[in-house]
């Protein structure tokens, strides 16, 4: 391949990420195929612990667009009264965050990563029909030990004005000796949890998911390509996990938000996942069926004075 940056020619001069580092602005993202085969090309990065380059990748001007919104609304539980999901944006940042795992000069194959964790915070309300710039680029090391954790930092902008921002963990298993500070996980098991809600996934909801998200990850699609990586049957998006679980506990009129997910276990398609609560309803799990496995562990809060700028997970339990 010529050129690993495949992307049109920017429109205007891209501007610095908080970091410093310019932003290569893309103006089309590439399709999901094009994305998998770089993803694919990318297997043969060895597992080394290594920096993360200044890489930074941008887009302009995206419309939210109304009626991708309410399809995605549909499938993952949100009403009318929720406005914009607050995981919408991570959707239309995907593409670049595939860019950015897959370029070249990333240090780590992206087959086979981990989603750990995500943190999202809402710094002002967004609206069908607002246009956003992003700016996708890497964040800090984190040492596991069961490999190398890294991260991508999002950051969504209106008019100049930071009004979303989230943090994507991955996992590199197998890379020894892994940089910087050890990782641990921030939310604990709540003993006051108690069931609030069973639902039933089906089958084909990670096909479903992928033709809205655009992850076409194998492992999410059909039985024979889960069973490539591992899984003995599809996995639904830990994303659309963590946003139907949003979907059932947010309340319809909070804008300023502070949210957190950390990922356990995969849920298998079908399957049947449940619900359990704290009394306020701000932290939650989802659990299998016998609800003994959790699937996810999050928590959400009002952050009416949340700070514009991205804050990296803390490293020390809460």
């Amino acid at each position: 391949m010529a050129n690993d940056r495949p992307h049109d020619p920017p429109d205007t001069r891209p501007p610095a990420t908080p970091t410093g580092q310019t932003a290569i602005d893309i103006t089309r993202p590439p399709s999901p195929i094009h994305l998998y085969l770089r993803a694919l090309l990318s297997s043969r990065k060895p597992a080394l612990a290594q920096s993360l380059p200044p890489l930074a990748f941008g887009r302009r001007n995206v419309t939210l667009d109304a009626a991708d919104i309410a399809r995605y609304a549909r499938l993952c539980g949100f009403t009318g009264a929720h406005g914009v999901p607050p995981t919408w944006p991570h959707l239309l940042a995907f593409p670049l965050h595939m860019l950015l795992m897959t370029d070249r000069a990333f240090p780590f194959a992206m087959l086979g990563m981990v989603h750990l964790a995500n943190r999202v915070r809402t710094h002002a309300p967004l609206a069908v029909g607002d246009r956003l710039d992003f700016d996708v680029r890497c964040g800090p090391l984190y040492a596991h030990d069961k490999g190398q954790v890294f991260t991508v930092l999002t950051t969504a902008r209106r008019a100049g004005e930071v009004v979303w921002s989230g943090e994507s963990l991955y996992l590199r298993t197998g890379v020894r000796a892994p940089l910087g500070a050890p990782y641990r996980a921030e939310l604990s098991a709540g003993p006051s949890l108690v069931k609030t809600a069973t639902w039933r996934v089906p089958g084909d909801l990670g096909r479903q998911y992928a033709r809205i998200s655009g992850d076409y990850n194998p492992i999410h699609l059909w039985p024979i390509t889960a069973k490539w990586f591992g899984f003995p049957r599809p996995i639904i998006h830990g994303m659309w996990s963590f946003a139907r679980t949003l979907a059932a506990v947010l309340p319809a009129d909070e804008r300023h938000l502070d949210l957190l997910v950390e990922f356990k276990t995969p849920l298998l398609l079908p399957g049947e996942a449940t619900l359990w609560c704290d009394p306020h309803r701000s932290v939650v799990e989802l659990r299998d069926a016998a609800g003994t496995v959790p699937h996810l562990r999050a928590r959400w809060q009002a952050a009416p004075g949340t700070s514009p700028s991205i804050n990296t997970f803390a490293t020390d339990p809460s």
